[in-house]
């Protein structure tokens, strides 16, 4: 039996995100409120780094509110990219300039995560709020989003942002893409007195092993 519905909002956005807090921010700066639906009770950064290029850059521009002036405060313009090949005893070498493909920075994700959620108003983003599944209401084909805590929302617009194993995808009927397996580690290191590296990204490449580094800050380097 369906939980009594005891509310009803305009527009509510599946995850908080980096893609779910850029999406609430764009409709706040349009004059349009929205609702961010976290089932975490905090917000979260999966992964370390991120490298945003230039059509990236113009995107955070366009989010306005300083967000991408935040960001490029702690995230180092990166010149070139040195690639580096292993064979053997054989090592080939090739550097590229960035010059002509435009801004590309390394920012952290907790970064890119935060910039945008300081920027939107207070009770945007509802924490612990777990979607277990949608439903289509038919009198008004609006969407009935019922949470594991027993509450029921009703939707006038639902934006799915929730990425893999999504409950809006599953909703759709969309079928998630087929992902090659891989394995993948990053983080970064710390250096209190600074690291001294150039502004570049390093690639070693051997086999199918592939090991990154670049700068994020002066005293950050991300691997």
């Amino acid at each position: 039996m369906d939980h009594a519905i005891f509310e009803d909002l305009d527009v509510v956005i599946v995850s908080g995100g980096i893609c779910g807090l850029a999406t609430a921010l764009a409709l706040h700066r349009e004059g349009m409120k929205s609702v961010v639906m976290e089932r975490s009770e905090a917000l979260r950064a999966t992964g370390g780094g991120i490298a945003i290029q230039a059509n990236g850059w113009r995107a955070l521009d366009e989010l306005g509110l300083g967000v991408a002036s935040k960001l490029r405060l702690n995230a180092i313009l990166l010149e070139k990219v040195r690639d580096i090949f292993l064979n053997g005893s054989k090592r080939l070498e090739e550097l590229t300039s960035f010059s002509n493909i435009g801004e590309i920075r390394c920012v952290k994700r907790s970064d890119l995560i935060e910039a945008p959620a300081q920027d939107l108003p207070l009770g945007t983003i509802g924490f612990g709020c777990q979607i277990l599944y949608v439903k289509l209401d038919t009198n008004s084909c609006f969407t009935i989003l019922h949470l594991n805590n027993g509450n029921t929302i009703r939707a006038k617009v639902l934006i799915g942002c929730d990425g893999a194993n999504s409950v809006v995808a599953d909703f759709l009927e969309l079928k998630p893409m087929k992902l090659h397996s891989s394995c993948v580690v990053r983080g970064f290191t710390y250096f209190p007195n600074g690291h001294g590296f150039a502004h570049e990204l390093v690639r070693t490449r051997r086999d199918n092993t592939l090991f990154g580094m670049a700068p994020v800050k002066e005293k950050v380097k991300c691997v």
